[in-house]
């Protein structure tokens, strides 16, 4: 298991600042190659994806987790943020 944070900075389209952060939480799977991501808001408006998770059946967690920060990048209110990537304990 693994904790990163993630945060998100930038403007929006009207030209606010706007600053937004996630916990990913990472679990490999008992089989070999398997790997999930879960994100957890901690900036309130955070949009999140539905579901909230990643799983893959090879990768790992390492896949999982790049999934899911593509999939949080994409979504309306975060598209053409700058993104951060910091490890944290566990």
């Amino acid at each position: 298991m693994e904790t990163v944070k993630l945060t998100l900075r930038g403007p929006l389209k009207d030209g606010n600042g706007v600053y937004r952060s996630y916990f990913l939480v990472t679990d490999g799977g008992r089989n070999a190659g398997r790997g999930r991501a879960t994100a957890i808001p901690l900036s309130i408006g955070a949009p999140l994806p539905q579901p909230e998770f990643v799983e893959v059946n090879t990768g790992g967690e390492e896949e999982a987790l790049s999934r899911l920060i593509q999939r949080l990048l994409s979504l309306p209110g975060n598209a053409g943020l700058a993104a951060e990537l910091n490890d944290t304990p566990t």
